[in-house]
């Protein structure tokens, strides 16, 4: 069976006798149904076109279209049927190709607060229970696709930066394992990251995972504090217990200073009012969250691993000592 084009409702107009030319018809016609932009209105920063047109009950049917009232140049009021012929005849639609096949495309407009994960999630379900006929596809496309290749694209950027990272602190360190241990600082900051946006429900965007990138230069310089001084405190005699420790009693303070103040600094950005906050305060709270919990976890788990990972030389530190003993 095949499917009828789409009606067109076409107006042949008659006024000239009634002191109105076609383009003021038009006009007319054209505001009542589609809408006049008359003024826009703001509110906390977001922009709003206040629309005039005829409510959807006066605008649905062909009387309706019959009964709009004109106004002539001497600001009579005139009803559309008696200047206009209405004729209700039918145009083919328009096909729509991309990659060198028909498209149809179904847009939804997010309402206020509805991330557009979620409005995805919320998609695919409804795709789910549909079967589609024989050589139809249904894709998700738009703003979640784009979404999607940032997000790619951010994966593989922290790939780069990870592997950057550490092949800096191995060449400083001039060892495998020490970066290794730094590293585990990383986790910990994508662990606040994602406890930061859960407990302020704000959902994982693009600026947030900007943020969550940045964390990687940042967390890591506690565990180089941390690490660096055991060195220097095992190169002036002192066993790896005794290092480990007097390196955490002695980089404490500067550990706390340096991450507090960069926590302080960006609680403006992750807290502040003000218009186009709502664009960086995800980058904010991913920031203050991973920066957090990784600072408080760097002072208990780095000296632990790093404690771990020379357990062999710890092991013959307390040898020497028994057979010094002996």
């Amino acid at each position: 069976m095949s499917k009828a084009p789409p009606s067109r409702r076409t107006a042949s107009f008659l006024s000239q006798e009634r002191e109105l030319n076609t383009t003021t018809a038009a006009g007319f016609v054209r505001n009542r149904i589609n809408g006049l932009t008359a003024s826009r209105f703001r509110e906390d920063g977001a922009e709003y076109n206040i629309v005039v047109r005829y409510a959807e009950q006066y605008r649905t049917s062909v009387d309706d279209i019959m009964n709009i009232r004109l106004v002539n140049m001497q600001g009579a009021g005139i009803r559309l049927i008696e200047v206009a012929t209405i004729e209700e005849s039918f145009t083919p639609p328009a096909i729509q190709r991309r990659d060198r096949q028909r498209i149809v495309t179904v847009s939804i407009a997010l309402a206020d607060g509805v991330a557009v994960g979620t409005m995805a999630d919320a998609a695919r379900e409804v795709i789910a229970q549909i079967t589609p006929p024989t050589g139809v596809d249904v894709v998700l496309s738009g703003a979640v696709q784009d979404q999607e290749d940032a997000f790619a694209d951010m994966a593989l950027l922290l790939l780069l930066v990870l592997l950057l990272v550490y092949i800096v602190m191995a060449t400083q360190f001039e060892s495998f394992a020490q970066p290794f241990i730094i590293m585990f600082t990383i986790l910990f900051a994508f662990t606040g990251v994602f406890l930061a946006l859960w407990i302020t429900n704000t959902p994982l965007s693009l600026i947030a995972l900007i943020g969550s990138i940045m964390l990687v230069g940042i967390v890591v310089k506690n565990g180089i504090i941390i690490v660096d001084f055991t060195n220097l405190q095992r190169a002036r005699g002192l066993s790896v217990n005794e290092a480990v420790i007097t390196a955490g009693k002695s980089r404490l303070r500067p550990v706390l200073m340096t991450s507090l103040t960069t926590i302080f600094g960006m609680m403006p950005l992750a807290f502040g009012g003000g218009e186009g906050s709502e664009i960086w305060q995800p980058m904010g709270i991913a920031i203050i969250g991973g920066l957090s919990f990784s600072t408080l976890l760097t002072l208990l788990v780095i000296p632990t691993l790093y404690a771990t990972f020379n357990i062999g030389a710890a092991k013959k530190e307390r040898k020497d000592n028994r057979i010094e003993i002996q």
